[in-house]
């Protein structure tokens, strides 16, 4: 299973390499079609798999704090995406929620600043 589980890590690994050089040379490259695979589940527990060990190599000291904050945002934004993020235990789950929300459109804005400035999607 190991073997099998680098060669798919290894596979889709190239995948995400071509999706970065056609965004690179500002180029969207067609989507497949549906594979009927990656089921909702799969997908949040793929994201908190890679909180973790994005959590992980932060606490170790592998990472900047500004690039783990940018990567945690951005994977924040996908999970936002995927399942609304739940409100979280703040002195008022109104105030947490609304600074969250905010925090994900100012996110979700520099998102779009930069892809129209640029000219890319992807």
């Amino acid at each position: 299973m190991q073997n099998e589980e680098s060669t798919a890590g290894s596979r889709l690994y190239q995948v995400m390499q071509g999706l970065l050089a056609e965004y690179g040379h500002q180029r969207v490259p067609a989507a497949g079609g549906p594979r009927h695979v990656v089921a909702e589940q799969d997908a949040l527990d793929a994201i908190i798999n890679l909180a973790a060990y994005l959590d992980g190599n932060a606490r170790a000291g592998r990472l900047a704090r500004n690039d783990t904050d940018h990567m945690a945002a951005m994977l924040m934004v996908v999970r936002d995406y995927v399942r609304p993020l739940p409100s979280g235990a703040a002195a008022t789950p109104e105030a947490y929620t609304d600074a969250v929300t905010g925090d994900l459109r100012d996110m979700v804005d520099a998102l779009r600043v930069a892809r129209e400035r640029e000219g890319r999607q992807g």
